[in-house]
């Protein structure tokens, strides 16, 4: 009798230690992944204007045989897109978003990603063929030529203050940002 009564003095010490224990757990708040932003800005080193970037297409006159003036108009000849182009292997669009950000602040014309043009759009050129001449009028859409360099700050976006973890520079070669309204044309006589 006195084992059987020690073996449920030890039963009931064991499930007094495991009710009367308490246990508490350890919340440390959720876990985030770390996250990493770019903060990107263009600095060129050289900004103009091209006037011939994309060819769109070249009418012409043949005034040979004729003894009078002729003046030409220019009507478009192709349909298409002209898209901005950033000299950056692998470029993402927020490269691009900076690139063409600092273009648009820096230069009095109007400037775009993508323009698109028709065929059969006129032109008022008043382009005048002399007789006994050829002539032609080719049209251009004309663009900022840009190059320089980008910079790439990465920061910790799980701090409150943003930590700037480090800044490299890329290297951007020729690019082009077309401008939104210009046309250029050039007139040829032989």
């Amino acid at each position: 009798m006195q084992a059987k009564k020690f073996f449920y003095f030890i039963v009931l010490l064991l499930v007094l230690s495991t009710v009367a224990i308490p246990t508490y757990a350890v919340d440390n708040g959720p876990q985030r992944a770390p996250m990493y932003i770019h903060r990107y800005t263009y600095i060129p080193n050289v900004t103009s204007c091209l006037n011939t970037y994309k060819n769109i297409g070249t009418v012409s006159l043949d005034n040979t045989k004729s003894s009078t003036k002729s003046y030409l108009g220019y009507t478009v000849q192709s349909s298409s897109t002209v898209k901005m182009t950033v000299g950056i292997s692998g470029s993402v669009k927020a490269q691009a978003d900076a690139l063409f950000a600092k273009v648009e602040s820096s230069i009095s014309a109007s400037v775009t990603a993508s323009r698109s043009y028709t065929k059969g759009k006129s032109y008022s050129t008043n382009f005048c063929v002399p007789a006994g001449k050829n002539g032609s009028i080719t049209g251009y859409i004309p663009a900022i030529k840009t190059s320089g360099k980008m910079k790439d700050v990465l920061i910790d976006a799980n701090t409150a203050d943003f930590y700037e973890i480090s800044t490299n520079y890329i290297t951007v070669n020729t690019s082009y940002v077309p401008l939104k309204n210009d046309m250029h044309f050039v007139n040829k006589t032989w």
